[in-house]
């Protein structure tokens, strides 16, 4: 008896997708990502619309709602939230890079040494599994690392916890330790200027060359290739001038929250002891690399002169927008601070899919039965590896 044919399998997976409880499911799951996101904009939250809904459809699932924004789902976004991390190298100049040789070569170095500490911790203390304690280490590019983690069978909803949790804690404490303990004057609320829209051409020059990049991505085996093939295409033409202009405001808003909602509606069956032993470890975490940010800094400013503070602005791992308006504060030089951070993210961009195949080796190498260490106090029992939908 003859196999069926491989279109009739996807005929099927297709039919489950788009079964009206299948849709119930991920209608709910969008809208409770969409009214967390509003509210986190509202409350003026970083990254407000992916944030706000992973944490409305974390809370849900746990809640027991029927949620779900699944991974097929979250595929048809993925070349929109690359497309507008690329617009964070808009600024980008070579001029800013020759300024500041000796601090933008540490900030490149910061995420491997950060991240080192923090696995060791994560894998000696946490007994975390290595994909999972590996990304959750790394000390930024949110977004991408938690989209990331699924491909190399992380746990995707303990890597976005603590990405996430990090940006809100270095967000949150760094106002209190600025204007609060150290007494720095608040500086004027800047106008806003939001960039303008991109032009018809320039978007047909980047949709076109960022569906090539994806292609190419795909046919080289590389991590994610429908974020990352249009974040290179768009970090690269931003900074040399080809295209300029901004996404509209609502389709970044919706593709943030799509993902945002996607990761939250997978902590379906996460305990909330779980998810308390989650923030503890993330909390020490953000501690040792605050510690490593801080001897970056000053090695950093016995060597250039720069100010300790300012350098630590710089090398903080998390809320640019955040570290710059305190550099404002304090007479340092914001650009100074938001061109570390983007250094630091784009090394963070580039390592993940270019080390996609020696960390794929890598992690493979940990034995299922020793490296998951079932029971432990970092073990996640209702996981099992990467969550598929």
């Amino acid at each position: 008896m003859s196999a069926p044919p491989p279109s009739a399998g996807r005929g099927a997976q297709w039919a489950e997708r788009l079964a009206p409880p299948a849709l119930g499911r991920l209608a709910l799951g969008l809208a409770v990502g969409a009214a967390g996101g509003a509210a986190a904009h509202a409350a003026g939250a970083p990254l407000a619309w992916m944030l706000g809904a992973l944490f409305a459809c974390m809370f849900a699932s746990l809640a027991g709602a029927p949620v779900m924004v699944p991974i097929w789902f979250r595929t048809l976004f993925l070349g929109v939230v690359g497309l507008f991390l690329g617009e964070s190298f808009a600024d980008l100049r070579v001029e800013d890079l020759a300024r500041w040789p000796v601090s933008l070569a540490a900030a490149a170095l910061y995420p491997a040494a950060g991240g080192a500490a923090c696995y060791a911790l994560f894998r000696a203390a946490a007994r975390m599994p290595r994909a999972t304690a590996l990304l959750c280490a790394v000390p930024g590019g949110l977004t991408a690392v938690s989209l990331f983690a699924a491909e190399v069978g992380g746990d995707e909803r303990r890597v976005a916890l603590a990405q996430s949790l990090r940006v809100a804690l270095v967000v949150l404490a760094a106002p209190v330790v600025a204007f609060g303990w150290l007494g720095l004057p608040r500086p004027a609320a800047a106008g806003a200027h939001p960039a303008a829209l991109m032009s018809a051409p320039d978007a047909a020059l980047l949709t076109g060359a960022a569906l090539a990049a994806t292609l190419l991505a795909g046919r080289l085996r590389v991590p994610l290739p429908y974020l990352v093939g249009p974040l290179a295409v768009s970090a690269a033409l931003r900074p040399a001038g080809v295209v300029s202009g901004a996404l509209p405001g609502w389709l970044v808003e919706a593709a943030l929250t799509v993902c945002g909602a996607s990761i939250g509606t997978r902590f379906a069956g996460f305990g909330l002891r779980q998810l308390a032993v989650g923030a503890a470890w993330t909390l020490a975490g953000t501690i040792v690399l605050m510690a490593v940010s801080w001897g970056f800094a000053a090695a950093v400013a016995a060597l250039t002169g720069i100010g300790l503070f300012a350098a630590l602005l710089a090398y903080a791992p998390g809320g640019v927008a955040e570290m710059s308006l305190i550099a404002l504060a304090i007479g340092a030089d914001p650009a100074f601070v938001a061109t570390h951070h983007m250094a630091r993210i784009l090394t963070i961009l580039i390592a993940l899919p270019a080390l996609g195949g020696p960390l794929r080796r890598f992690l493979a190498a940990e034995a299922a039965p020793s490296g998951a260490r079932p029971g432990g106090p970092g073990a996640d029992p209702a996981s099992g590896g990467s969550a598929r939908g």
